[in-house]
């Protein structure tokens, strides 16, 4: 069970670190095309397979022709008007003109909220109570509001469209990505399209004072053994400074100052599958015993602090970035934002990014950042899914790299990127870049995990390729120390231990998760603290599955049994 915040300022600090990354919302523009191929007015663009559809000669699918008269389609969207540039309106923007030009069809803006979560999940509701008709195309990312529109009966199922319209690569995505389709499907149905997220953007990595590592003349730590030693080197050689920052309010394994290292690959807080394929809950699981232990070890140590455990993640990461610890463990693209602040706020402060060490029972494993933030759902009697498949397959080029894709350079000319002497430019745009054109957008499919075969683009980057477009984009526009941390996640494939519970709350959950969930955050910080010895957790676990915990086991995986399609 992850906060909210945490996903809303992952996808913040992402977005704005990683301008190349699709996932982070928008799809591009017509406009200052110089750099990007776009589509003639009227043509027909070819991809793969040639159908014939019965709906006014459309062809389907990876085939779209271009409506002629134009149809509308109406979404929602949060947005204010200093976010325009350029003259630019809610009905008259790049991501308008573009789809009216090469599409014929006219966006509409059905709901303006004031923001995507609470305005438009009340709106939702309110329109469900009252009859009201839905926007075309909604961006649903919560999972009790999705779960109360496919009860509706307001949304179509995507089942049929998207075997008769959706591309290959589109297919293949989603082949590869397929969990993603838990929070979508009831009862052997699908009723949305889940964006994808590249998960390692959120991986976490063990950052680390390399210039406290070579005042005590050792090498990054690969296990645990390892990691005590160059903690008690720092302790020795920094008295007056914390080794470990450690983020103990928020839970042990979170994205800035977390432990998850410890914990291998018995990751708490997760839902993960046994040997008999059911989801059982990470944080009862007996590898948990043994890393609470080794954690009251560090705390004994002076490893942690005296008051980790009411430091947060902002505290945590302030530790490291002041000089006053020298390992935190967190995302890659902290070496955005907060740790570039080191080497600023202390004269010759380096940073580096390592692969995670392996935790207390000799294995390694994280937490697997979430496959996806959200779905697109469709109003009931919806019937335009060609176009939305054309469009979802065109943006997804920009996540393949495709140099064919009219989005490659960025979303907007004059919002992402500008054009100079022909080619595009990231980084001197007046006014700086611009996040809010991606609520012009009819929508956004995300990332593609696993579709792009060789070395990570961050690796490339790293050795100094800038080949193309894509290439180019993320050398100027992201700092080394990002690449350098996504690297370092980049170099532990298969170690993700990703939730696979991402359907709404069950019912005991919802009576008495929050409950269960304050016993265990209590027991684990206990244990750390030696207020209370290991035996403690065998105790918590009895009384877990006492107090609602064994239920819910029950009533998640009838969950997980009701995503199983054929």
């Amino acid at each position: 069970m992850r906060k909210s915040f945490k996903t809303l300022a992952l996808l913040v600090v992402a977005c704005v670190t990683f301008g190349l990354m699709s996932g982070c919302g928008g799809n591009g523009s017509n406009d200052g095309a110089v750099a990007n191929k776009s589509i003639n007015e009227g043509d027909e663009v070819q991809k793969s397979e040639t159908a014939k559809d019965d709906r006014g000669g459309q062809t389907v699918p990876g085939v779209f022709k271009k409506y002629d008269p134009p149809v509308e389609i109406s979404i929602s969207t949060a947005i204010k008007q200093e976010d325009f540039r350029n003259g630019d309106t809610l009905e008259n923007n790049p991501l308008t003109r573009w789809m009216l030009d090469n599409m014929g069809v006219k966006l509409s803006y059905k709901w303006v909220l004031a923001d995507q979560n609470d305005a438009f999940n009340t709106k939702v509701r309110l329109a469900l109570a009252s009859g009201d008709e839905l926007p075309d195309v909604m961006y649903i990312n919560d999972l009790v509001v999705m779960d109360e529109l496919i009860k509706s009966g307001k949304i179509e199922s995507v089942d049929e469209a998207y075997e008769k319209y959706a591309s290959e690569r589109t297919k293949q995505t989603f082949d590869k990505n397929a969990v993603v389709w838990n929070q979508v499907t009831s009862d052997g149905k699908r009723w949305g399209l889940p964006t994808i997220a590249d998960p390692v953007v959120g991986d976490v990595v063990m950052w680390v004072r390399q210039d406290w590592l070579d005042a005590v003349g050792m090498k990054a730590p690969t296990n645990v053994a390892e990691l005590d030693a160059v903690l008690a080197a720092f302790k020795k050689k920094f008295p007056d400074k914390t080794p470990l920052a450690v983020a103990g309010k928020s839970l042990l394994t979170w994205w800035m100052g977390d432990t998850q290292f410890m914990f291998g690959t018995s990751q708490p807080m997760t839902w993960n599958e046994d040997s008999s394929g059911k989801l059982q809950y990470g944080s009862i699981q007996p590898g948990i015993k043994g890393a609470l232990t080794k954690l009251n070890d560090f705390y004994n140590k002076g490893y942690m602090g005296k008051e980790f455990g009411t430091n947060d993640e902002m505290q945590a990461s302030s530790l490291f970035t002041s000089g006053n610890a020298g390992i935190i463990f967190g995302a890659g693209w902290m070496g955005g934002w907060p740790l570039n602040e080191t080497a600023k706020n202390v004269p010759g402060a380096v940073v580096k990014a390592y692969p995670l060490p392996s935790g207390a029972d000799g294995t390694v494993g994280r937490h697997g950042s979430k496959l996806s933030y959200g779905s697109y759902v469709f109003r009931k009697g919806f019937d335009h899914f060609d176009a939305i498949f054309y469009y979802w397959d065109t943006t997804l080029g920009r996540a393949l790299e495709d140099p064919n894709s009219p989005f490659a350079a960025g979303m907007a000319e004059g919002y992402d990127y500008v054009m100079k002497d022909g080619k595009p430019d990231w980084k001197d745009i007046p006014n700086g870049a611009s996040a809010a054109i991606q609520q012009f957008a009819l929508l956004d499919p995300g990332a593609a995990p696993g579709m792009i075969e060789g070395p990570a683009i961050y690796e490339r980057v790293a050795s100094g390729k800038k080949d193309n477009i894509y290439e180019q984009k993320l050398a100027e526009n992201t700092e080394p120390l990002v690449i350098e941390g996504n690297m370092a996640a980049y170099s532990q494939p298969g170690i993700d231990r990703t939730d696979l519970f991402n359907g709404a709350s069950t019912k005991t959950m919802t009576d008495k998760w929050s409950l269960l969930f304050k016993s265990e955050t209590e027991t684990f910080l206990k244990i750390i603290y030696g207020k209370a010895s290991p035996g403690e957790f065998d105790t918590f676990v009895e009384k877990w599955k006492e107090n609602g915990g064994e239920q819910i086991t029950k009533e998640v995986n009838d969950w997980y049994q009701s995503t199983k399609r054929g």
